[in-house]
């Protein structure tokens, strides 16, 4: 099913929700790295080397798939379904609130033109396109509570593409 694009970008989502992301993100992949290692010296102690191998070519598998990126595509319904009120969501941004608007209404934002020129590419790309989501969940539910997404599924897809 095609889902509209829908939510905010990854420049209009507050910094710091992207910044929690990224943690929680890094953290898991320590936490699971951290277990696997130690599932590999218990294997190696009690001396089941079939098993140790099949764990090391479980390792170089996740690492050549791209744990962060296997979580982000997991996570992604999970994350966008957290909502938060809109006064935190509009707080932090990484553009100031003048620059936002001026973007949101096109108008000039720098002298040069070709700076601008590229901002505009960068907007068309960002929010004008349509794409696949899995299991075609299209519906806002935290706009049904008069709420924001913590990060939106356009956001974490965004997200997704500048990490991976």
């Amino acid at each position: 099913m095609a889902g509209g694009g829908g939510g905010r970008s990854l420049e209009q989502t507050p910094t710091w929700a992207v910044a929690v992301v990224c943690f929680v993100l890094v953290a898991i992949s320590i936490v699971i790295e951290h277990i696997i290692h130690l599932i590999g010296k218990w294997l190696k102690s009690k001396n089941k080397n079939a098993l140790f191998e099949a764990l090391e070519k479980i390792k170089a598998e996740l690492m050549l798939l791209g744990f962060i990126s296997l979580l982000l595509t997991v996570g992604q319904s999970p994350i966008s379904n957290i909502c938060v009120s809109e006064k935190i969501g509009n707080s932090w941004h990484p553009c100031s609130k003048k620059k936002e608007e001026d973007i949101m209404k096109g108008e000039d934002i720098s002298d040069d033109s070709s700076e601008q020129h590229r901002r505009r590419l960068l907007m068309e790309a960002a929010g004008g396109g349509v794409r696949r989501i899995l299991a075609g969940g299209g519906d806002d539910k935290c706009a049904a509570k008069g709420k924001v997404p913590f990060v939106s599924a356009d956001g974490i897809h965004q997200l997704h593409f500048h990490l991976c």
